[in-house]
């Protein structure tokens, strides 16, 4: 691509000079030549060069054109010569190779020898007593064959001891059952004083945030939670709350655990774990 727009770049010059060569302006006119050497030798060096001029120009033009041109060519018949992969030669790894290492003879710790434990006879200072005597004494044959102690050992293993005490069973964990809540009850959890009750305590109660008044931010936030079969509110979520306002979400939140207790749902009459769902609005007067 570059090569092509040499070679015009090239034409295109030359071009320019040999039309602009026979212009009357230029002294290489050839009809301006005409008329300054019309009673004038011409041989002459200067009239020769003025008429041949464009010839000349055309030569040089079209051998600049054939030597790039040429050039290009060479260039590209030697680039597509198939070159000669360069043989690989294997590498001999066994300059890297090493020894392998020596394997440790590992010493086994040996375990010390517990000696035998020696028979011994505690021996007691006499004390007269009235009692009759049953246990009759050492004669000197079992004593030639113990030693003298504070206690009498029958020479058995003295790390052979036996705990007499049963182990104790293993207490099993008491797993807390958790409370089940109902979605669906026969009667739903009521506020104190009913639902007009709620919405004039809402109204009495929320502090509309500062943020959402000078924004002017609209909207309803609401609420799912959890009223127990005691009657308390707990697990407040926000299922959808006020757009770009959670101030707003927060206040809803604040005003209805400050509630007083509600009358529990119920289900077969009894009282059960029940969820509620409220809407709280946000409204500018």
């Amino acid at each position: 691509m570059l090569i092509t727009i040499v070679i015009l770049l090239v034409a295109g010059i030359s071009l320019y000079e040999y039309f602009s060569s026979k212009s009357w302006q230029q002294i290489t006119s050839a009809e301006r030549n005409e008329v300054v050497f019309e009673d004038r030798n011409h041989e002459y060096g200067a009239y020769q060069i003025r008429t041949n001029y464009s010839r000349n120009l055309i030569l040089v033009m079209a051998g600049v054109i054939l030597f790039i041109g040429t050039t290009f060519g060479v260039y590209k018949l030697i680039m597509n010569l198939p070159q000669e992969k360069p043989e690989e030669v294997p590498l001999d790894l066994t300059a890297f190779a090493m020894d392998a290492p020596l394997e440790e003879e590992i010493i086994e710790p040996l375990e010390p020898e517990i000696p035998p434990m020696e028979k011994t006879i505690q021996f007691l200072p006499p004390v007269v007593t009235d009692d009759e005597v049953t246990t009759p004494p050492p004669i000197q044959t079992d004593l030639s064959e113990t030693t003298v102690s504070t206690t009498t050992n029958d020479g058995d293993d003295p790390f052979a001891k036996v705990d007499p005490t049963p182990p104790k069973p293993k207490e099993e964990p008491i797993k807390k059952e958790e409370p089940v809540i109902y979605e669906i009850v026969d009667e739903n959890a009521e506020p104190p004083g009913g639902m007009a009750a709620l919405k004039r305590y809402l109204a009495e109660n929320i502090q509309y945030p500062q943020t959402a008044v000078e924004m002017g931010l609209e909207g309803k936030c609401y609420l799912q939670f959890v009223v127990s079969e005691n009657g308390y509110i707990s697990n407040v979520k926000v299922k959808k709350g006020v757009q770009d306002c959670p101030e707003c979400d927060k206040e809803a939140i604040r005003v209805l655990k400050g509630m007083p207790k509600w009358t529990p749902g119920k289900i077969n009459g009894k009282a059960v774990n029940s969820t509620f769902s409220l809407p709280v609005s946000f409204k500018l007067s």
